[in-house]
This record gives C-alpha cells, structure tokens and sequence, in this order.
C-alpha cells in the first residue's frame, strides 16, 4: 500500500503541475521525406531523431510502386516512469518500418493494391521481475486484473523487450460509377512476435494472422440504397488459466480465441427537399447472431474460464438530415 500511495502522490504532483513534463515533437519536411525530433524530459536520454522516406514511380498511367521506410519513436508511457524511479533511464520505443506497394487500375472505377509490411521494434519496456513480460503485449487500456496489471508497468523496466510484425495486404476497390454498385476488400495476413529478457520469442498479444473485410453496396436510385459489410478475423492469442485462477505466464499467449466474424446489412431511405436530404435507415449488425468472444477473464465466482461474448445481433432504425 505504500508504494501505491507514493505512486498516486506523483501522480497527483504531476497534474497539479503538467508544466513540469515537455514532450515535444519537430518535423521538417524535405523532398520525398521528412526528418523528426523528439523531446522528452522525463527520461535520462531526452532527445531523438527519426528519419523518413518515401518514394513512388509510375510504370505507366495504371501501375505504380511504392516504397516507404521510416524510423518512430514513442515516449514511455508517465505512469511507467512513476512507478519506479529507474524507470527514468527508459529510452523511447522505436520502430523500424518498411513498406512496399503496387497499384493497378483494373478499369476507371477499379483498383487492385498489394502491399508487404516488415516492422521491427526495439528498445520496448520489459520487465526485470517477470522475465516473460515485454509491455508491446499489455496494450494500453490498463486493463487491471485482467491482465495482472501488466500494462500498468508498476515494476522496474529496462528497455530490453525487442520483436516484429511482418504481413502482406491484398485489396481491391470498386467506386461508384456508371455500374451503380460499389466496394472494398482486403485480405491481410500478419504476424508478430516479442522477446522479453528470458530470450523466448512470443506471439504478440495482439497477433490477428488473418483479417478479411467486405464491404460494398447498390444504388437502386435516387432514393433507395442497399449495403452490407462482412468482417472476419482471427481470434487473438491469451495466456491459459490454472485451476485456481492464476495465469500458467510458462505458457504465456500459448493459446486463442476462437475466430470472430459477422455480417452487418443496411436499407437507406432518401427523400431529397431541394436544398436538404432527409434519410431513414434500418441496420442489422451481425444479423446471423453469432457470439463472437472478444476477450478471456477468469469468473471468480463461478471459478472457471469465462469466454466473454458480444451481445450478438443488433438492430437499428435511424433518421438522418444532410444539408
């Protein structure tokens, strides 16, 4: 209770006196790039510079590649610092990216992209008590017990957590035209994996490896309009629950949630009163009802693994006014 009294004290010192922190960012644009400096006073190395750059060339009037790579950085989180006065010799988190792209227009009003992406990070907060915790895997939603306070980073840190996220993206697009019908869809594979200071490499908690999205819709004419949208993705990895409560960290983010898709419909009404638009609309999200799990806990009263679901099919009746 002392230190988190201590903890709190700061944190109160700090609002009262929001003054006391700079972090600042300057960016200077120059030809096909630009250049980032960062200052953040919080921390032993306050200063950093991120180089970034992007280039395109054009094959022809319907294809084109594209090519970016940059350097980011992210400040340490305040309550990381706080938590523990080593804390302060964190360095700013960085991510290496890179990125490579073509386009080709189909036709007018059709366009196909494939698109690879590489990410490495370095320098992310891991914990010197839990040799399995690198904080890239606790999000940012200090979500509590649910995760035994991880993301809260209440411990002390070094800036040792390392690891990637590779993945390839395919879309293609349809716009509006003479065909009076229109649409998106992706398909994207990803993964990503961190080691924190016991050397293990891990899936990263927020690891989706495949994500598809349809969208599209038909104008029937000037007053009705029908659309869907369909998404799946696959569940995100967890780590298992002991019989008495307690994660098993030996097989942290071992295992997944099940898969999550759903289907959502929509009918627009459109009355057009010259200088405004008057639209009514019924919308069914996840209109087969599927109980899609989005996270694990583990029910105390019930004293067993609890798949949090959503609340299923969702209808709705609108009315909307454009000017």
């Amino acid at each position: 209770m002392g230190k988190r009294k201590k903890i709190a004290e700061r944190v109160t010192t700090l609002m009262d006196k929001p003054q006391s922190i700079r972090n600042i960012g300057i960016v200077a644009h120059i030809d096909h790039g630009k250049l980032r400096l960062d200052y953040f006073n919080a921390i032993n190395v306050k200063t950093y510079i991120s180089p970034r750059v992007s280039l395109s060339y054009m094959f022809n009037e319907i294809t084109s590649i594209n090519f970016a790579t940059g350097n980011y950085r992210q400040s340490p989180s305040y309550i990381w610092l706080i938590a523990d006065e080593s804390n302060k010799g964190l360095k700013n988190i960085r991510v290496d990216q890179y990125i490579l792209g073509i386009d080709h227009r189909v036709r007018y009003d059709v366009i196909a992209k494939v698109e690879g992406f590489y990410k490495d990070y370095k320098d992310y907060p891991a914990s010197l008590l839990r040799k399995y915790l690198v904080l890239a895997n606790t999000g940012a939603g200090f979500a509590g017990a649910e995760d035994n306070f991880s993301s809260f980073g209440l411990e002390p840190l070094v800036s040792a957590g390392k690891g990637f996220s590779r993945g390839v993206e395919i879309s293609l697009q349809k716009k509006s035209s003479d065909i009076p019908h229109y649409g998106l869809f992706s398909l994207t594979y990803s993964e990503s994996r961190f080691k924190a200071l016991d050397g293990i490499e891990r899936r990263g908690s927020y690891e989706q490896n495949w994500i598809i999205n349809l969208s599209g819709g038909y104008i029937f004419n000037n007053k009705w309009e029908g659309s869907l949208k369909f998404r799946f993705a696959t569940g995100k990895p967890y780590t298992p629950y002991n019989s008495d409560g307690t994660q098993d960290v030996e097989k942290y983010n071992s295992a997944r949630i099940v898969a999550n898709h759903s289907l959502d419909l929509r009918v627009d009404r459109k009355w057009d009163f010259g200088g405004y638009n008057l639209i009514a609309y019924l919308d069914i999200q996840n209109i087969y009802n599927r109980k899609n799990t989005s996270f694990v806990r583990w029910d105390k009263r019930e004293r067993k693994v609890d798949m949090t679901s959503s609340i299923g099919i969702l209808p709705s009746i609108g009315v909307s006014l454009e000017m």
